[in-house]
């Protein structure tokens, strides 16, 4: 973020913490049909989360030519892979033969895929270079037997993917810096293009997937919610929201940041004073932290149950044991307070279908909340 940009969020977290103020919308309903209903999450996997680029690994993961990664991310077997000239490639993890699974789940690396049920082959660019019996495939060319490719690029440290196969070699591309905006160049003043992931990890969490967009999205639940984590760093129910289209940021003000009001203005910096969340519609998180960042992509997979991706970058791979235990110490801090949301997020959604409300209640400084439910509904119409 441009040092001018972080002064002027700066100055409006000072301004509200003078008047005792908080950012606020219009207060609002959330139907519990959002959380419930098979024939909406259904319209949702297809209009939204395969329509819309998805953050699903960082880029390391996939840093030497061969490798690869076998992931699921709304209903579609996806295959990302890094080729020999170390080009980016997705895939659908389909064989063109009989539709069988190239690569069981998760990372490996590859001189070619071979798929386990004929022994088809597959160069690291998707076409096909072998079968036995190539003599009885007269109706099959190799050159109409190529994988499926989906839409893949890189931006921020991440592999992003939209799951759906790609119609044309230019509907593989995905204009990243387009759909990233001014949010996306914030994190690219700090470097996140080199950044490199310090923890990964990837857990089943029994809540439709926007509920932890909700909590993730106010800080009037911080108070209580996380009274014995984080709460005492944060001002209690104010942050300051921006957004562009469907993307939002949120800047969340600690306690120290009035010891600002005594330092000269060219001297500010957000990253000791304040935690600053960055939402890309639909489903990815990051929380940047000054000097690293906490990401998370969660994925559909029924009304009631979503998949959780998510990645701890640093700006450089730690040096020393030190330094290791400097970010092990973040890591267990942050994952301290996100349990407590993941879990009571799935306690709301252990209630909803038990009849005792039609809606949710979202109060006014619950606001950017309700813009992700209108973002939602507006993408889905």
């Amino acid at each position: 973020m441009q040092h001018d940009e972080q002064k002027a969020l700066i100055r409006r977290a000072l301004a509200l913490i003078a008047s005792g103020g908080s950012e606020r919308g219009e207060p609002s309903l959330s139907p519990v049909s959002r959380y419930l209903d098979p024939e909406r999450h259904a319209r949702e996997v297809e209009r939204i989360f395969r329509r819309h680029p998805l953050a699903l690994c960082p880029s390391a993961a996939l840093a030497r030519p061969g490798d690869t990664l076998a992931i699921d991310a709304a209903g579609m077997p996806l295959l990302l892979v890094r080729t020999r000239e170390s080009e980016l490639r997705g895939f659908v993890n389909a064989c063109r033969h009989r539709g069988a699974r190239l690569r069981p789940a998760g990372a490996s690396n590859q001189r070619v895929l071979v798929c386990p049920y004929h022994s088809w082959t597959y160069g690291l660019d998707g076409s096909l270079r072998g079968r036995p019996g190539e003599a009885d495939f007269p109706h099959a060319p190799a050159k109409d037997c190529q994988l499926a490719r989906v839409p893949v690029a890189e931006a921020l440290g991440f592999v992003w993917a939209i799951p759906r196969v790609a119609s044309s070699e230019d509907d593989e591309r995905i204009d990243m810096e387009g759909w990233l905006g001014r949010f996306g160049a914030d994190l690219r003043h700090w470097g996140y293009d080199r950044w490199v992931p310090f923890d990964q990890r990837e857990f089943a969490n029994a809540a439709n997937w926007k509920i932890p967009f909700e909590a993730n999205l106010e800080t009037y639940h911080f108070q209580y919610a996380h009274r014995d984590s984080i709460a005492q760093m944060f001002h209690d129910n104010l942050l300051i929201a921006d957004h562009e289209g469907a993307h939002q940021r949120l800047f969340l003000p600690k306690r120290g940041i009035e010891q600002l009001r005594e330092v000269p203005e060219d001297q500010w910096q957000l990253g000791p004073h304040s935690n600053v969340i960055y939402y890309f519609f639909p489903a990815t998180f990051i929380l940047h932290e000054g000097d690293h960042a906490n990401a998370f992509t969660v994925l559909p997979e029924a009304p009631e149950r979503s998949r959780v991706i998510a990645t701890m970058l640093i700006p450089e791979p730690p040096a020393n044991e030190k330094a290791q235990r400097h970010w092990r110490r973040n890591l267990d801090s942050y994952w301290g307070a996100l349990a407590e949301d993941f879990a009571l997020g799935v306690s709301v959604q252990s209630t909803l279908a038990s009849g005792a409300q039609a809606s949710l209640y979202l109060g006014a400084t619950e606001c950017c909340s309700a813009k992700f439910h209108a973002d939602v509904e507006a993408a889905l119409s």
